[in-house]
């Protein structure tokens, strides 16, 4: 007997989604999986032509230097959809193996949970993008997150940056993740499992803040040149 995926019932029925995942007899997965890349592509696509991180290149056209900006924005948004692939093969296939690594659960087991994962990102940074459209601006920090609080008390450029890296969307993907992991965990080993989950979004959101106050873009222009 196949199981028919649908994204939404299989969400909040976590017992037969796992018993289905271990049976490997799940139809229509791969389609929707494929749809929510293709529309994390296109909200990078948006979000890059929109302006949303290339700020820096207002000075050329305000210099009207014309050719050199057309140029950048092209080079920019073949870079925004190359980061956009990695952003999505990162947390798809590379949080999975981590996962795995963690766990010892079959990675393809973990990988189906992982889509909702994506989708809670996705949604969250559409929301996001939104909001910063409609009112004409950008901040380096989410609402999401207590970032834009914690800026009030603190300074450190390091610690808000990983901070901000603790939003709704990570809430919600520690509950998902725990909720159907621990499905295939003993129930003496789901505590293990719950702080191994937590503790890897820590250490990731560590090396994003320490990533996050390099002058990478710096560095790039000097090797460059």
């Amino acid at each position: 007997m196949f199981y028919q995926y649908k994204f939404w019932h299989s969400l909040t029925h976590p017992t037969n989604f796992t018993q289905a995942v271990e049976q490997g007899e799940i139809r229509g997965y791969k389609k929707r999986s494929f749809t929510v890349f293709l529309l994390f592509m296109i909200l990078f696509v948006i979000r890059e032509y929109w302006g949303m991180g290339t700020e820096s290149l207002t000075t050329l056209f305000a210099s009207n230097n014309l050719n050199e900006y057309y140029t950048a924005r092209l080079l920019s948004m073949v870079g925004i959809i190359a980061w956009g692939i990695i952003y999505y093969c990162f947390h798809y296939y590379g949080v999975t193996y981590l996962l795995h690594l963690l766990t010892d659960i079959p990675y393809k087991w973990i990988q189906k949970v992982q889509l909702y994962v994506m989708v809670f990102l996705l949604i969250e940074k559409t929301i996001l993008f939104a909001v910063f459209y409609a009112v004409g601006y950008t901040t380096n920090f989410s609402f999401f997150s207590l970032a834009p609080i914690a800026q009030q008390v603190i300074d450190t450029d390091f610690v808000l940056f990983a901070i901000n890296q603790f939003t709704v969307a990570t809430l919600l993907t520690i509950i998902v993740q725990y909720t159907f992991l621990s499905k295939w965990e003993e129930e003496s080993n789901r505590k293990a499992l719950l702080a191994k989950i937590i503790g890897l979004y820590v250490l990731m959101a560590i090396f994003i803040g320490m990533v996050s106050v390099l002058p990478l873009q710096e560095w790039f222009t000097r090797g460059l040149g």
